[in-house]
């Protein structure tokens, strides 16, 4: 048996693998994936083989993610797979172990990946799962929302295009989850196949205000993806007005989308059609920490203007963080400065559930809404070390648009 990076000569074969397990009709979709993603190398599609066969394979998409103001690097695993003649022997174990591996190796902070069937076979492997909020409203009738100045139009790539990347960067600045997009992003096959691109944008003479994401499914409305002008946010009613108009024309009774409940374009949507709300989710994206210490230095410069910017008095202290297989020290001085560390013997370790762990760092919760919960959990800290906590780690939206599931 071998486990490693694909040959060239051995994509037609790995493809053939996808196509019996996934799609039927994929063959065209997968070699998009390798020819019309700039950022593939071989190495990112694991095999395993064994007497010269290709039985299991998975691939790591190389992508940049926001956790609040930082970026780190992300390994995305998709399309893990074993041939059905060889299922139950252990493959797909030892080709996700053999991932982390090379990630480790290729300087990658963070693997997330999105779970088709239950998490607990990955659960076993260290992949914890973080649970992403969505919405399902049910429309009662639909209301006039506010008159704007904005004229909303079906997308033309050609003309709106360079905007919409512009908007997309200036909009997911500080949104955990979100995948940083490079202007190439847009324009490689795999986001297209993904239906990337906006349905309708929002605009006054030059001006792109906001876009909006979405597809009819029978009788629900998705929406995949919104942005909008922060500094003029009456794009967005412009926006979810159309969306309830083009409902309206055609009857569509729910309107739904894996974005949280908190986004305005729920509660404008809610108030546009005297919707029922409904709060959905799912717990498949799942979160593996390739390099504990490299990801929370990524995270330093936020955290340090946090202890910047707060007026209350704090000591010296280590900590130690604990998840599946690492652990990395947090030093806060007397100067006020704070440092990781790879060790210290002397840091008091604090046993965090990993899962509790997640939600901290991306700001699902905030640490006022988890210290509450780890303590029905029996778990506790120092008064010292829980108002550090609440001062580093505060709520925030987290998304991962839909259109960048992979």
């Amino acid at each position: 048996m071998e486990v490693r990076g694909v040959h060239k000569s051995e994509l037609e074969e790995t493809i053939n693998l996808y196509c019996l397990v996934f799609r039927p009709n994929g063959h065209a979709r997968y070699w998009q994936y390798v020819e019309g993603d700039c950022t593939y190398q071989l190495d990112q599609t694991r095999v395993v083989v064994v007497n010269r066969r290709i039985v299991a394979s998975l691939r790591i998409w190389e992508r940049r993610m926001r956790i609040g103001s930082s970026i780190v690097a992300m390994g995305g695993i998709g399309g893990v797979c074993t041939h059905p003649d060889y299922r139950g022997l252990g493959y797909a174990t030892v080709l996700m172990k053999n991932a982390i591996e090379y990630m480790r190796t290729a300087n990658y902070d963070v693997g997330v990946l999105f779970s088709i069937i239950p998490g607990k076979f990955y659960g076993k492997l260290g992949w914890t799962p973080l649970s992403l909020e969505g919405f399902r409203i049910v429309s009662r009738r639909i209301d006039a929302l506010k008159d704007t100045n904005w004229r909303v139009e079906t997308f033309n790539e050609g003309r709106d295009l360079n905007q919409v990347a512009t908007l997309y960067d200036e909009y997911n600045l500080s949104h955990s989850g979100t995948i940083v997009r490079p202007r190439s992003y847009w324009d490689m096959a795999p986001s297209h196949l993904r239906d990337i691109l906006p349905s309708v944008v929002a605009r006054s003479r030059d001006t792109l205000g906001g876009y909006l994401n979405f597809q009819i499914e029978g009788k629900q409305a998705k929406v995949l993806e919104v942005a909008f002008d922060r500094e003029d946010p009456t794009s967005l009613s412009a926006l979810v007005g159309y969306l309830l108009d083009i409902c309206n024309q055609q009857q569509i009774k729910a309107i739904c989308g894996e974005i949280p409940r908190q986004h305005p374009l729920v509660d404008l949507t809610i108030e546009g059609c005297a919707g029922d709300p409904f709060l959905t989710g799912n717990s498949s994206m799942m979160l593996y920490a390739v390099n504990l210490p490299a990801l929370l230095r990524k995270l330093l410069p936020e955290l340090q203007s946090r202890i910047d910017a707060s007026d209350r008095k704090l000591g010296p202290i280590s900590i130690c963080f604990e998840t599946h297989d690492q652990q990395a020290v947090l030093r806060l001085h007397d100067s006020g400065t704070l440092q990781i560390f790879d060790l210290d013997e002397k840091a008091t370790c604090v046993k965090i559930p990993d899962r509790f762990f997640w939600r901290m760092l991306l700001g699902e919760s905030g640490w006022d809404q988890i210290e509450p919960t780890l303590k029905v959990h029996g778990l506790s800290v120092t008064q010292e070390i829980s108002t550090l906590f609440s001062i580093l780690f505060t709520q925030r939206m987290v998304v991962f648009w839909t259109p960048d599931h992979y």
